[in-house]
């Protein structure tokens, strides 16, 4: 998890300064918060659609008259629909009729022949069949077996039926989407003369001779129609002062949305207890949530950077939020985990809760109290919490992407099902779901570099940065003070292992023992790691020149981590890892060159300026950082006696007061301990004594290979 890393702060106690800021903060926030919920009574129009059902009774606060652009568009429909088609003439209906009639008996006649030869047997039933699919085409199979199975006299009849029928039909005009019409009302006209399945032979055999002798002209029809819409005059309404326009719990028609759009009333009033409403619900959320960082993240709180980050992403939420609010697909697509992720990433988990929460609360209110969007937004924030937990690369982003979305998904699914919503809602609900978990991933991972950057707060990626060995700052280190990276290197394994015992940041620890001495390349010389057995200069100073020298090296280092541009968090630890400890090595020269008088030496001319450790790492850097130098110049480095050297160094520093600020318990430090003697022990292992005549594995494979 990135979590931020601050100095400590001098003063937590409650007071009328801090009280006053919080006044401050929470007013500032709460009216940022109280204009982003007012903005629907203040800007635009109100989000009514038709067919939602009213909330309430609306009343004409006027008389007036308008066009109603719906009831208008209703009648010329209707005048255009009114127009009978257009047509361009086929052939005159007395040509149809007898063109018609003249195939219909032409038809008639091959069949009487085929029926004949039928009969004189010169052909069987088969290719009689076969002669009529292909000379009476109208006829129908069953038709075909059955005119086959009459006698010739009565096939004539019923041609004679058809052609009666058939020559009424076609003495007027038809037009051609008239035809199937008349062909099915042919089959009812022909004479009751026939027997029940001859007149239905006759029916449909002179439906299939009906043929149209106009033709509808699309272009004349549109040009007719268009002429008869812009004919009819705007339809106006008029209401009364008064009048009841919306009735509470009624869908509301488009008409009525005219009407109320005319009156201005679809652009809300501002009602004293709409405003009173939206004061109240934007104090209590900012007064709740300054009090939570004012009372349970102090870290946060008493930073300007990380309060201004906490509530500019809250503002800048709620107005996305507010820019989506009642718009029914929208609303889910808005990336409030972002938000809640950088939080998270930034700050604190617990910081990232307390947003999702706010922010859960907002968009609820601003979607017209929707429990929906409201357990949308806050679930999708603490599954990214939950997941994000310890993003030490960037494929936790991946995690969070397919946690959010199945998050979403699933958190629409049971609303819809609730509902009874149809699939289709319930599909494009879940595909906001996926564009708002793709929002939000690449929203906070492309951002939360730069807003760190911006607000001064660390994250993990600049740690693991600054503990590449290639850093050019390190590679100064190594090059101009070999002796004191040497010893860098050293307390930092110190105080990674420490750190991972009690559960302090290992990796913080690290980075802060890498960078602790960097002072020291501005007088290498002045520090015996880096004198390689050459003469000591502080043998030729006084005490208290040489405290002043070595206590240099701490302005040194801020300077040069300053120049360098090392996080705020990390040059921290410079001051803190001698805290305000005695230099007991020139304090005891002072005293020895003034023969032992303590009232005669300043202790305070040989303590280093602080401030103390203010933290868990801080703390593990400076005892590391004694512990290191103290038991490299012991003779013997067994367990025994680095366990006694680390003991001495621990408790001389306890003693001292030097750990009263870095909240550790005792538990901490007996654990503390033991970290450091098993490291040591580790690093300081014995190895075989080989006799002068016998070379080691490692020389032996050099030599042969020379």
């Amino acid at each position: 998890m990135f979590i931020p890393r601050t100095l400590a702060e001098l003063d937590r106690r409650p007071g009328r300064g801090t009280l006053a800021r919080a006044v401050v903060v929470a007013f500032i926030a709460a009216a940022s918060l109280f204009a982003i919920l007012s903005a629907n009574i203040t800007l635009g129009q109100e989000n009514l659609e038709a067919g939602q059902i009213a909330e309430r009774d609306v009343r004409a606060q006027r008389d007036a008259t308008f066009d109603s652009p719906s009831l208008t568009e209703e009648a010329r429909r209707a005048a255009a629909e009114d127009v009978e088609p257009l047509t361009v003439n086929i052939k005159p209906p007395a040509d149809n009729q007898r063109d018609q009639l003249a195939a219909l008996n032409s038809l008639g006649r091959r069949v009487d022949r085929i029926l004949s030869l039928l009969a004189d047997e010169q052909i069987d039933r088969s290719e009689a069949v076969s002669r009529l699919m292909r000379d009476a085409p109208q006829l129908s199979m069953a038709d075909r077996q059955a005119v086959l199975d009459l006698p010739p006299d009565r096939w004539q009849a019923i041609v004679a039926g058809a052609e009666e029928v058939l020559a009424s039909t076609l003495s007027d005009r038809i037009r051609e989407d008239q035809v199937t019409s008349l062909r099915a009302s042919v089959q009812e006209l022909v004479t009751t003369d026939l027997e029940e399945q001859e007149r239905a032979i006759a029916g449909r055999l002179a439906s299939s001779f009906v043929a149209p002798t106009e033709q509808i002209s699309e272009e004349l029809t549109a040009l007719e129609r268009a002429r008869a819409e812009a004919a009819v005059a705007p339809v106006q309404v008029e209401v009364r002062q008064g009048e009841r326009i919306v009735t509470e719990g009624e869908p509301i028609t488009v008409q009525q949305l005219e009407v109320l759009d005319e009156l201005g009333l679809t652009r809300p009033r501002v009602e004293a207890n709409t405003i009173a409403g939206n004061a109240l619900l934007a104090t209590i959320v900012a007064a709740i949530l300054v009090g939570y960082l004012w009372r349970f993240e102090p870290e946060i709180w008493h930073r300007n950077r990380s309060v201004l980050l906490f509530f500019l992403g809250l503002v800048v939420s709620a107005i996305a939020i507010r820019v989506a609010a009642d718009r029914a697909l929208w609303a889910f697509a808005v990336p409030t985990s972002a938000t809640v992720l950088l939080m998270g990433i930034l700050l604190r988990n617990s910081a990232g809760a307390a947003m999702a929460g706010g922010l859960a609360v907002l968009a609820g209110v601003m979607n017209r109290d929707a429990l929906e969007v409201t357990t949308y937004v806050l679930a999708g924030g603490i599954v990214c919490l939950l997941v994000i937990t310890r993003a030490e690369r960037l494929n936790a982003f991946v995690r969070v992407f397919v946690a959010l979305a199945a998050t979403n998904i699933a958190v629409t699914t049971a609303f819809t099902l609730l509902g009874n919503g149809d699939l289709a809602g319930a599909l494009q609900l879940a595909a906001m779901g996926l564009l708002n978990a793709g929002g939000s991933v690449i929203l906070a991972l492309g951002s939360f570099t730069l807003l760190g950057n911006l607000f001064g707060i660390m994250t993990i990626f600049q740690l693991l940065e600054l503990a590449n060995p290639s850093n050019r700052l390190l590679r100064r280190l190594l090059l101009e003070t070999p002796g004191t990276y040497h010893h860098s290197v050293m307390v930092g394994n110190l105080a990674e292992r420490a750190a991972e015992t009690i559960g302090a940041d290992p990796l913080l620890a690290r980075v802060a023992a890498y960078y602790h001495d960097i002072g020291k390349m501005k007088n290498p010389l002045a520090f015996i790691e880096n004198q390689g057995g050459a003469h000591n200069i502080h043998d030729d100073l006084t005490a208290e020149t040489s405290a002043r020298i070595i206590a240099g090296h701490i302005r040194d280092g801020i300077d040069l981590a300053y120049e360098h541009g090392l996080p705020v968090q990390v040059i921290g630890f410079i001051p803190q890892h001698h805290g305000t400890s005695v230099m007991t090595f020139f304090h005891g020269k002072a005293l020895r060159e003034v023969g032992g008088r303590e009232d005669v030496v300043d202790e305070r001319a040989f303590r280093y300026p602080g401030p103390k450790p203010q933290s868990r790492e801080a703390a593990i850097l400076m005892l590391a950082d004694g512990v290191e130098a103290s038991v490299r110049s012991l003779d013997e480095k067994d367990e025994e006696s680095i366990r006694a050297m680390v003991d001495r160094i621990v408790d001389a520093r306890l003693e001292d007061g030097q750990l009263d600020d870095a909240e550790l318990t005792l538990k901490n430090i007996a654990q503390i301990k033991d970290a450091f003697v098993g490291q040591l022990l580790g690093m300081y292992h014995s190895r075989i004594k080989y006799p002068d005549n016998v070379v080691p594995m490692e020389g032996r494979r050099e030599q042969e290979q020379a």
